[in-house]
């Protein structure tokens, strides 16, 4: 692995109890370039912006999918990463429904324990407090072409987290807008899949809802998991939850 560090960190900068999901970057990134049929060798790098063409096909054809993870730290200053590896197993399993090459192992995980590692002292400790782990891969070719691309760059990206939610949740179940279908590609973690629930999350905002319960888009009839979250419903002493399903993004947690 490259290693290139900053010279000085900006977590001195960071206001950890104002800060919304998904801001808060750290000083680091983890970037490996697929490229020719093989991956490169990965580099631990300043966290900066990137210079992409507007032709890139992942951007025109979809060719995207991520994880999303945390590291937690213990009163004895351990960090510690839950089930890392079910997560390498579903980006993955999204990479393939995607027609996109597969992330090598030790890519991921060495990339996540050299970025965990290299910004331990941003790992926050204390209830509700992680670091946020975002791997992502996406088509980096210049071409309009419809097909898979021969080009893609993976990325680690790190930020301080709180909770998503900070009080309980109002959520609608639709009746009308599917998330997934059978045969498509619901059980993977696609970007497109969210740029799809988007507008219906919004309708049920307008409403007065957090989040939405989807639905099968066959009947309507049976929940299948939430826009941020599996499903699982209490009666008695009993839990029931939707079998996981080529419409269902299997959680880490289930």
């Amino acid at each position: 692995m490259i290693i290139q560090k900053v010279e000085k960190s900006r977590l001195e900068t960071i206001d950890k109890d104002n800060l919304t999901f998904g801001s808060g970057f750290t000083d680091h990134m983890i970037v490996c370039e697929y490229e020719n049929g093989k991956w490169g060798e990965p580099r631990l790098m300043p966290y900066g912006k990137m210079e992409f063409s507007p032709a890139m096909m992942g951007v025109h054809y979809g060719q995207a999918c991520f994880e999303g993870m945390k590291a937690y730290k213990d009163k004895d200053d351990n960090v510690f990463l839950f089930r890392p590896e079910k997560n390498f197993a579903r980006i993955n399993k999204s990479t393939k429904r995607l027609a996109m090459p597969a992330i090598p192992e030790e890519v991921f995980m060495e990339g996540l324990k050299a970025l965990v590692d290299v910004e331990r002292n941003w790992v926050p400790f204390g209830e509700g407090f992680s670091l946020y782990l975002r791997p992502v891969i996406f088509a980096t070719e210049e071409a309009l072409m419809a097909r898979p691309a021969n080009k893609y760059m993976f990325a680690i990206l790190a930020t301080v987290a709180k909770s998503y939610y900070t009080a309980p949740v109002s959520a609608k179940i639709s009746d009308y807008y599917s998330r997934a279908a059978n045969g498509g590609v619901g059980f993977a973690k696609a970007a497109g899949n969210y740029a799809g629930a988007f507008y219906p999350t919004q309708l049920a905002n307008e409403e007065g809802y957090q989040q939405i319960i989807w639905a099968d888009d066959a009947t309507h009839k049976y929940f299948e998991e939430s826009g941020t979250m599996n499903v699982m419903v209490r009666i008695g002493d009993t839990i029931y939850t939707p079998k996981t399903s080529d419409r269902i993004l299997d959680g880490v947690t289930r």
